[in-house]
């Protein structure tokens, strides 16, 4: 039997296609990941063996201990491996704290907070995975230990940008556009702080991409349910400010329901749409309400289990200040405008611990502002996009307002939020700023930006790390 050359064409042409399609499906979530990991290892080896202001100090100490004693306990003192390195390393841009490198560590009393670790309140999820890729970066590499801890931010920071782009085409966002605003995110303050340390926030931007993307998928009826909850309680294990995408997730789903019933009149619970027809629109709210109860429920099972495990005073940092109206309201402005370009303030001078030039970052504001008001504002009756974009504009304006009432309603304080705790939801402004980016003048400008930021920073790594 002959193969006709008409057939071999038709097979190659097939070949090349399948291929081409691959090739246009996967370039750009490649081109994030090396992005990210190119950024997170040319940074993360400029910085010196000085810890992060971020309470580094504290995660390294929770590092040493996890292989012996699994977690670190309420009113714990810090380890010497650790005193030892703030006494000789001391925290950036500070310098050494306590006795002089090389003399005895024994007098914790000289040590910030007399040597009482704050970190009590994380499970061990964040450091186990850390510890277990890290010391194998470290084994394999030869790298010193720190760094090969630190460098594992680039996995969290690769896996957000994969999630973001699943995201972004579950929207049908054009690809460049989602190039542009990865490589904004990868290259901005808020990354250099979270995936060059050690940080409890990496895990907290692909968790909130994630459960967003989830409650899209059930929305769609392409997902079970089940999935959210699951996440949801992975996700606030990881850390507790992850609550705040696990809300997100279930206002989506809560306003979907309610859309829905106002279509039909609220007669009966059968839907009407062809992507509905794997789920009921009464699924909708009671995994909504099922994922916040399990998060919820799992954190206060590890606080229950915390304060058993206590073995002293948990440490004061001093920092609670009155919840006034006044400061409620200002709270208003904390996510939207400042967790993609959060800083670190430099105790008693107005300098930031990372010199980059604010001109340079301000661009990366304006993409958040601009994507969330503008997505508000311009949405029409109707449209399809009003669940996800009025949830999110909620999200941005009033749950910063709700964080601060759950830490003073359960710890009896409050302290101004560091606009970090927003990372959960960041993914969701740069999702609404992909939808409002709709010409090829914005698209060209966003890419161009981008992409001289992310040079930008490493050309200027060995400066400002």
């Amino acid at each position: 039997m002959t193969v006709s050359h008409e057939q071999t064409v038709t097979a190659a042409a097939k070949y090349q296609s399948r291929w081409r399609r691959l090739f246009i499906a996967l370039w750009v979530p490649v081109v994030l990941v090396i992005a990210s990991f190119g950024m997170s290892a040319v940074v993360t080896a400029n910085h010196g063996p000085a810890l992060s202001p971020v309470d580094e100090w504290v995660y390294v100490d929770y590092l040493f201990k996890l292989p012996v004693q699994g977690i670190v306990h309420e009113g714990e003192k810090i380890g010497k491996e650790a005193l030892v390195i703030m006494s000789c390393d001391g925290v950036t841009p500070y310098g050494p704290m306590g006795p002089a490198c090389g003399s005895s560590v024994a007098d914790l009393s000289v040590f910030p907070y007399k040597g009482v670790t704050s970190a009590d309140a994380y499970t061990p999820a964040y450091f186990a995975v850390t510890r277990v890729v890290g010391d194998a970066v470290h084994t394999v590499t030869g790298i010193n230990q720190l760094s090969s801890w630190r460098v594992t931010g680039a996995l969290w920071l690769g896996l957000a940008s994969v999630l973001l782009h699943l995201l972004l085409r579950q929207w049908r966002i054009r690809r460049p556009v989602i190039l542009g605003l990865g490589l904004a995110l990868i290259a901005s303050p808020f990354a250099w702080w979270t995936y060059t340390y050690i940080s409890t926030d990496a895990p907290s931007l692909a968790f909130g991409i994630l459960l967003l993307l989830t409650a899209v998928k059930i929305g769609r009826g392409q997902w079970s349910g089940w999935w959210l909850a699951v996440i949801s309680t992975a996700a606030v294990l990881f850390k507790v400010t992850n609550v705040l995408g696990v809300c997100l997730a279930a206002l989506y789903l809560l306003i979907l329901w309610l859309l829905e019933r106002k279509e039909t009149h609220w007669a009966g619970w059968k839907t009407r749409r062809p992507y509905q027809r794997n789920r009921s629109s009464l699924g909708l709210l009671f995994f909504a309400v099922l994922a916040l109860g399990a998060s919820v429920t799992a954190q206060l099972a590890w606080l229950a289990f915390r304060s058993a495990e206590a073995v002293g005073i948990p440490v004061d940092q001093a920092i609670g200040i009155p919840l006034t109206p006044e400061e409620l309201v200002s709270q208003v402005a904390t996510f939207l405008p400042s967790a993609i370009v959060s800083n670190v303030n430099v105790t008693g001078s107005t300098d930031l611990a990372y010199a980059i030039p604010g001109f340079v970052v301000a661009p990366l504001t304006w993409i958040c502002v601009a994507g969330v008001l503008g997505a508000f504002w311009t949405l029409r009756k109707g449209s399809k996009l009003t669940p996800i974009v009025v949830s999110v504009t909620m999200a941005a304006l009033f749950f910063a307002p709700m964080l601060a009432i759950m830490i003073h309603v359960t710890t009896g304080n409050y302290f101004p939020l560091p606009p970090r705790y927003g990372a959960s939801i960041v993914g969701s402004f740069l999702l609404l700023a992909g939808l409002t980016i709709r010409n090829r003048w914005a698209v060209g400008i966003l890419v161009a930006y981008s992409v001289a930021l992310y040079a930008y920073v490493l050309v200027s790594a060995p400066l400002l790390a």
